[in-house]
């Protein structure tokens, strides 16, 4: 008589990573396509495979104090950088060469907006520009006071926080901030919630409206055109809890904002009030809420990436892919005050410094950089045997991953695939990767039966 087996074996597959990271609830109960933990991945642009983040570079150039913020111009190809004492730097675009071509006026992190060929720099002081064509940095002496700018309708617009107004220069002309109520064409202004016991922090472009932020958790929409008597403004919601100046971003056809309760956004519908508010942080919004304090948020365009710095530790980010709708999450070596995506690099400013990120770089600027995965967790109602494993990676060059199943800790490579058999028996499969050496992970494959 032939004897059946009596442990029936099944292949647990870990291949599709493409959910991100799930905090929001226990290990065993997220997807079989999602992670508990992810450090130093990222998901880039459409791609759903999960790519180790490149390593910074050894110093490029260096302002005279510490940075506080950079930011840069595709369509002229404009980098700037401002010092925390208010120095005003024209980058090189590889970001070695730092030229001071002045000072701002006020002393908030600024807000740029480019408009009639020019860069507007809003910082808490009198409103200023950079020239681009001929690297000058001017001030409107009879301009506003604003720590935001931005342009709508051949405007430049701004706006200060701790205030209710959004002031619009006259049309074509940023440096005109002249009234006259015969002349429509000239200087106008709105007061947005006048009353209601909260300050503008934030305003974002969604469609052909503005969406006007405030820290009382309400937010407004601004309508219209370039005509005056169009405009209009709606309170579109309340009690969001937003947080953060300057903490909204248009990405896409959607406003994103980071608000106590996490990360949250404001879409165009066709349903009544046209504007919605809903969540997107719903898988890791715990790590959006713990411990914030003065958020800030940094958008890579074209790597379809929001970067979210949720904490006072500036060497930890979020990186959700909003394109996917995963994030995972980043550790720098140094507290990083911005990140910039230029034409054709990734800079990063820490210190007085910038560095470059590099998908060449094997580390950061020689310290070996912490990769982690831990996948989804296995229960079963009687305990499970451990059979084999078997994982496969890539890597443009030869190194080790150690690979956690329980107790059993195996070094497995990072550039080709190993199969290893074992014996272990576990009522709970924990299953965790770690490593110093970038490699791509194509899957996890885990032979596993009931006792």
């Amino acid at each position: 008589m032939r004897r059946t087996a009596k442990h029936n074996a099944t292949v647990l597959s870990f291949a599709d990573f493409s959910g991100g990271i799930n905090v929001m609830t226990t290990g065993d109960l997220i997807a079989a396509n999602e992670m508990q933990q992810c450090q130093n991945f990222w998901f880039l642009g459409n791609q759903r495979s999960l790519q180790p983040r490149g390593g910074i570079s050894s110093m490029l150039g260096s302002a005279e104090a510490e940075i506080l913020s950079v930011y840069y111009d595709n369509d002229s190809n404009t980098f700037l950088a401002f010092d925390v004492n208010g120095g005003v730097y024209h980058v090189s675009s590889d970001g070695r060469d730092l030229d001071k071509v002045g000072t701002l006026t006020g002393k908030q992190k600024p807000v740029c907006a480019k408009f009639k060929d020019v860069i507007w720099i809003a910082s808490g002081g009198k409103l200023q520009f950079y020239d681009y064509t001929d690297n000058s940095l001017s001030t409107v002496l009879d301009g506003p006071t604003c720590d935001m700018v931005f342009q709508r309708f051949a405007r430049l617009c701004v706006s200060m926080s701790g205030t209710d107004r959004i002031t619009y220069s006259a049309t074509g002309d940023g440096t005109d901030w002249t009234q006259d109520d015969n002349d429509l064409s000239k200087s106008q202004w709105v007061d947005v919630g006048y009353g209601d016991s909260g300050d503008i922090i934030a305003v974002a472009p969604l469609a052909t409206d503005l969406m006007i932020l405030k820290n009382n958790g309400m937010i407004y929409q601004l309508t219209g055109d370039a005509e005056v008597a169009s405009w209009a403004i709606y309170r579109i919601a309340t009690e969001t809890d937003a947080v953060g100046r300057q903490a909204a971003l248009p990405i896409g056809n959607d406003v994103v904002f980071i608000s106590r309760g996490g990360l949250k956004t404001l879409s165009t519908t066709m349903d009544y009030g046209n504007i919605a508010t809903a969540e997107v942080g719903q898988k890791f919004n715990l790590l959006v809420t713990q411990s914030q304090f003065d958020p800030q948020m940094v958008h890579l365009r074209r790597r379809k990436l929001l970067l979210v710095r949720p904490t006072e530790d500036r060497s930890y980010w979020l990186a959700y892919n909003y394109a996917l709708g995963a994030a995972t999450t980043l550790h720098f070596p140094l507290q990083v005050k911005d990140i910039v995506e230029t034409q054709d690099r990734l800079i990063l400013a820490a210190g007085a410094a910038l560095y470059e990120i590099l998908d060449t770089n094997m580390t950061d600027d020689g310290a070996a950089i912490d990769y982690a995965i831990r996948l989804k967790d296995t229960v079963s109602s009687e305990k499970i045997i451990v059979r084999s494993i078997d994982t496969d990676a890539q890597a443009e060059q030869a190194g080790t991953v150690k690979v956690d199943v329980d107790n059993i800790a195996l070094d497995m490579p990072t550039n080709r695939r190993r199969k290893v058999r074992c014996n272990h028996t576990t009522p709970k499969m924990e299953i965790s990767l770690a490593g110093s050496s970038p490699f791509l992970l194509k899957h996890v494959l885990v032979e596993v039966a009931d006792l």
